[in-house]
């Protein structure tokens, strides 16, 4: 090695060690200039870029050296968790490999790899490289642990809680393996097991947030309101999300709001919204001056809100307020009880100027039914492998004698070809670029006679208007459409179609065709 090149490398580590990254950047840059493929220059500048938070810049450097260069397995292992950082799962893979290569029992590559792979979607590889962890460490209870969660969302359900069991039994105060297994139960409908779960969890750690907020949506579920509304609040303590505003100001339904300002902000979804913003009516008529913050794509649809005084999007200032709140809080301070869950009337009305605007579609006197349907949510849910419909499993549904408006704004890539052929048929019509906002989504609902959609936020949209909504529910329903019933008290001219087997949408389909053709010959 040329004696300067050594020099300067001696002298980078020094002040990498000493935190002066800029210098040691700057000596690495120096050998970069005259051997342009440096592998330990390159490697340097990675670490730098990595300590720095600057994952995408230290992959570049990390992935340049480690194409040519043998590197150890710790500089392997190291460069591929970069990777993963960087959501460069291919890359990380490979390197994770190139370490097994060498050490196929290697611990950290074999997590690693791992949860690439699940990245990738390779969950039967991902699998094996767990159950071979599993044998590397059995004694291991994380290793089991993440294999369960592996498990579930491959819908292997006897095994996972098999994984979570041998867990808790390798480590008997693993709490958050008592929630997981807890939550595999309840969505195996085993409730009193699944609250037990719950139970033990928080006898080893009474703050922990999952297990309270777990507990809560299961209280929900069962319609046991007073528990499942308290425990709610704690979703604001896992760490997922923040408010953003102050712990002092928060209204907890405690304090006076005669004559005060009280700010209600938005949370999680659109759907979210819709369906919790009822519960403004109730705050103005305690006395409070409310000032209601939705999402910009709400705020053409809300911006008259009757219960609020002011409506703002979440972009804009937020005016001085006495107090605030988050609009899913509401139930909990304002004591809602399932008898005051039930609204009558639309409490959400379409822009009549914008009604109008759809006027082409309906200018014929055609008789058929004119149903909007709406078949996924957006991929990022938690749950839309269980929520969302694949379009083609709805081909039977959308060959009736009917209208069919897809009140999709986005089509996911699997579903395009399906949905071109059947906009070919005549099947369904796309008004997607329509759209632009839920106002005009509402207003292109006032003029149907129906919709049907998956749990998303267009199925709460046409239930606060006011319009029959057939929704389609998975085995395991969220909280809010409870179990065991066809109506909801959210919404009074809602119907809910559930499946039957976990998994299975032809039952579904076959139930909502048979209710269009009865509907089509009244």
């Amino acid at each position: 090695m040329n004696h300067d090149i050594e020099l300067a490398l001696a002298a980078a580590q020094k002040s990498f060690n000493a935190g002066q990254f800029d210098e040691a950047a700057s000596l690495l840059h120096t050998i970069l200039a005259s051997v342009p493929d440096h592998g330990e220059a390159l490697a340097g500048l990675g670490a730098i870029a990595a300590r720095q938070g600057d994952h995408m810049r230290a992959a570049e450097y990390l992935t340049r050296p480690s194409a040519t260069t043998s590197m150890s397995v710790d500089q392997l292992n190291f460069a591929a968790q970069v990777c993963q950082s960087a959501q460069r799962h291919d890359d990380a893979i490979a390197l994770f490999e190139r370490c097994l290569a060498q050490f196929p029992n290697h611990a950290a590559s074999l997590y690693g790899a791992a949860m690439s792979l699940i990245q990738r979607g390779e969950l039967q590889r991902s699998l094996a490289m767990l159950e071979h962890l599993c044998k590397v460490q059995p004694l291991s209870a994380e290793a089991h642990y993440n294999r369960g969660a592996l498990l579930g969302t491959m819908e292997r359900y006897d095994d996972e809680l098999e994984a979570y069991r041998q867990a808790i039994a390798l480590k008997p105060r693993f709490v958050r393996a008592y929630v997981n297994l807890g939550v595999a139960l309840r969505d195996l409908s085993r409730f009193d097991e699944a609250l037990l779960q719950f139970k033990k969890a928080l006898s080893l750690d009474p703050n922990d947030a999952g297990a309270r907020t777990n507990r809560a949506q299961t209280n929900l579920l069962l319609g046991e309101f007073e528990h499942g509304w308290r425990e709610y609040e704690w979703r604001w303590r896992d760490g997922t999300g923040s408010h953003g505003f102050p712990q002092n100001t928060l209204w907890t339904g405690a304090q006076p709001v005669t004559g005060k300002t009280v700010l209600v902000h938005h949370e999680q979804g659109f759907g979210d919204t819709l369906q919790f913003v009822r519960f403004v009516d109730r705050l103005s008529a305690a006395g409070a001056r409310v000032v209601l913050r939705v999402q910009e794509a709400l705020l053409p649809l809300l911006r008259h809100y009757r219960g609020a005084a002011e409506v703002i999007g979440e972009t804009a200032p937020v005016p001085h307020f006495d107090y605030h709140i988050p609009i899913m809080s509401l139930p909990f301070a304002l004591k809602i009880r399932a008898a005051d869950l039930a609204t009558l009337a639309p409490y959400v009305h379409a822009d009549e100027a914008l009604i109008r605007q759809w006027d082409d579609l309906f200018a014929d006197t055609d008789r058929q039914l004119k149903i909007g349907i709406v078949w996924s949510g957006s991929t990022t849910h938690l749950n839309d492998r269980n929520r969302s419909i694949p379009l083609a499993q709805l081909t039977p549904l959308l060959d009736a004698d009917v209208r069919f408006f897809s009140l999709q704004q986005e089509v996911r890539e699997s579903d395009r070809a399906c949905f071109a052929q059947l906009a070919q048929r005549g099947r369904l019509r796309d008004v997607s670029a329509r759209l632009i906002t839920f106002a005009h989504s509402a207003a292109l609902i006032a003029r149907l006679d129906l919709v049907i959609s998956v749990d998303t936020a267009v199925a709460h949209l046409a239930g606060a208007l006011g319009k029959p909504v057939w929704i389609a529910l998975p085995f395991m329903p969220d909280w809010r459409w409870q179990l065991e019933r066809n109506d909801s008290p959210w919404y009074a001219q809602a119907r809910l179609f559930r499946q039957t087997t976990r998994g299975d949408w032809t039952g579904v389909v076959a139930a909502l065709r048979a209710e269009i053709d009865a509907v089509r010959h009244v």
